[in-house]
């Protein structure tokens, strides 16, 4: 585990609120926190806009994306599983999946005609 989740986890621990932390009740609040930010761009066009939305709120966006770490450190703790090493893994998987030669300023979605090694021949 990281120092973010050991801490999250102690101050859970020193309140005794791991009674309260089951799936069905941690992966609502990270659709809220997600919910939340998108609530806020919903209606920007453009890439351009919505730095401009991000810049304009970025504390309520350090705030949002703050709560999602909490909520995932608990459901991960929760479940023994260590962050660092879960986004390893993804990057690992993703440098296989995704190679430079075949991805770079192209997206990756196979269906319409990017390459997503996981979905080739």
């Amino acid at each position: 585990m990281n120092k973010f989740q050991k801490q999250i986890k102690k101050f859970c621990k020193d309140r005794d609120w791991n009674q309260f932390f089951d799936p069905k009740d941690l992966l609502p609040g990270i659709v809220e926190e997600v919910g939340e930010m998108r609530n806020t761009v919903k209606w920007v066009q453009g890439q351009t806009d919505f730095k401009k939305v991000i810049r304009d709120n970025k504390e309520e966006f350090e705030d949002n994306i703050g709560d999602l770490y909490w909520f995932l450190a608990i459901l991960a703790s929760e479940n023994d599983i260590d962050i660092d090493a879960a986004i390893s893994k993804v990057i690992a998987r993703n440098k296989e999946r995704f190679p430079i030669s075949k991805t770079k300023s192209r997206h990756t979605n196979a269906k319409f005609g990017g390459f997503d090694k996981s979905n080739s021949q």
